[in-house]
């Protein structure tokens, strides 16, 4: 969401408000494999001479589904229970696992040598480096294959080939409080890091009991909104063929962050608030006036923090001279090989990308940007999405398909932070550009 979130998205709170679905299928729905035992005797397995015929075993399949809302399980019991329906030879089985515990879970799988058959993440990477997965090509129809948006793709691929299709997608706008700006004399949000100074400074005028600017760069999901400020300057994570996180461009960002903080302009220790648990929460009681936000968070406004604050969106602010960005997050479905898997493989995602099961998968998952041309065409006018799908053509992506991105992420997360709160910028900045030789 698109982790992205990716984005991670390790404590969203569920809307109540869900998709109807079928008749409940529990986690009990999976049967072992049946296998025939063979007859003793092999007098009474041959008739006049004939050999035996093969017992024709069942597919059985297991998926590993990122938990984007509490709507996930109930989701995927319904349409697995309807794809064995229609597939009497193939058996599935979804485990919905935390965005808190899903790394770990499929890290221990894959370690142990027993990955599951289908995997949902915002990375794949290192897996296609390890030659463990199957091309996208071998997992979805050539037709489900074409029907997703070029850009997600390209974004899809280790070494110049896809190893993965997206899953859904996700980007970011700016929020704002109308009501506080109008207040406070600022006419437009703003659309440069000058404007934003001189808005945080206006605001303060107006009430300094209202944080200006709520700024999450805790480990929940650094490495978005580092890249979400970086990249309107020009910076980022990895370019022309070389990773670039200790650059000039990512320095004079910290910089910049660095001068919000000391003017007053953020709360209290950005370098260790979360997203959901932090600024958001902020900007829902009205504490907070500015804050960046992706597709759902109109849905986490209305729904989770019942905020009846009056918002706007806009693209995000860039350093002055610069062009604005948003990052585009995509998560990922992918497969690892296993004898006997493939063509049970390909059935199942091929059915969940069928429309009325996308749709399905879109609103359980709380509200993203579809992966296909198709479902993009169908919710364009969707008052919610258009922003959101109106500043894709800016999207800038994580290096996803870089084999050491896991590895940098974390590291993003984990440090970025410190950078505002005492540490040396460019040791920071040089101490995870170290974790991509790693």
């Amino acid at each position: 969401m698109m982790s992205g979130r990716p984005y991670v998205l390790t404590s969203r709170v569920t809307p109540p408000a869900g998709p109807t679905y079928g008749e409940e299928v529990g986690a009990t729905m999976a049967t072992r494999l049946s296998r025939l035992v063979t007859l003793g005797a092999a007098g009474l397995l041959v008739v006049a001479g004939a050999a035996p015929a093969a017992a024709q075993d069942k597919v059985s399949i297991e998926m590993i589904q990122s938990g984007y809302t509490d709507n996930m399980q109930p989701y995927f019991d319904d349409l697995a229970a309807r794809f064995m329906e229609a597939n009497p030879d193939i058996d599935v089985t979804v485990q919905v696992v935390s965005w808190n515990d899903i790394y770990d879970v499929l890290n221990t799988r894959v370690a142990s040598g027993e990955p599951p058959d289908i995997m949902n993440l915002n990375y794949f990477a290192n897996f296609a480096a390890d030659g463990l997965l199957y091309k996208a090509e071998e997992i979805v129809t050539p037709e489900v294959l074409a029907d997703f948006v070029p850009a997600f793709r390209e974004n899809s691929k280790y070494d110049g080939i896809e190893y993965a299709v997206a899953d859904l997608a996700s980007d970011r706008l700016f929020f704002y409080n109308k009501d506080i700006l109008e207040a406070a004399g600022v006419t437009a949000p703003p659309a440069t890091w000058s404007e934003l100074l001189t808005a945080c400074e206006a605001i303060k005028a107006y009430d300094p009991s209202i944080i200006p600017l709520a700024l999450p760069l805790g480990p929940e999901e650094a490495q978005a909104e580092f890249l979400m400020w970086t990249g309107g300057n020009d910076g980022g994570y990895f370019k022309d063929g070389q990773w670039v996180i200790s650059s000039a461009e990512n320095l004079e960002t910290l910089d910049y962050l660095q001068s919000l903080v000391d003017a007053g302009c953020t709360q209290p220790n950005p370098g260790t608030t979360d997203r959901t648990s932090g600024a958001w929460p902020l900007f829902a009681q009205g504490v907070a006036a500015m804050v960046n936000g992706s597709v759902f968070l109109p849905g986490e406004l209305a729904n989770t923090f019942q905020s009846d604050v009056n918002w706007g969106a806009a693209p995000m602010p860039a350093n002055d001279g610069k062009d604005s960005i948003t990052v585009g997050v995509q998560d990922y479905f992918f497969a690892f090989k296993k004898e006997g898997n493939q063509e049970a493989v390909q059935k199942y995602l091929s059915f969940l990308f069928e429309p009325d099961n996308y749709a399905g998968f879109l609103k359980a998952a709380g509200g993203f940007i579809p992966a296909t041309i198709s479902a993009g065409e169908a919710m364009s006018a969707d008052p919610a999405l258009a922003p959101f799908i109106e500043v894709l053509p800016t999207a800038i992506f994580y290096p996803s398909d870089q084999a050491a991105w896991p590895a940098v992420q974390g590291a993003i997360q984990q440090t970025i932070g410190t950078a505002l709160a005492g540490t040396d910028k460019q040791q920071v900045l040089d101490q995870i550009q170290a974790a991509t030789e790693q």
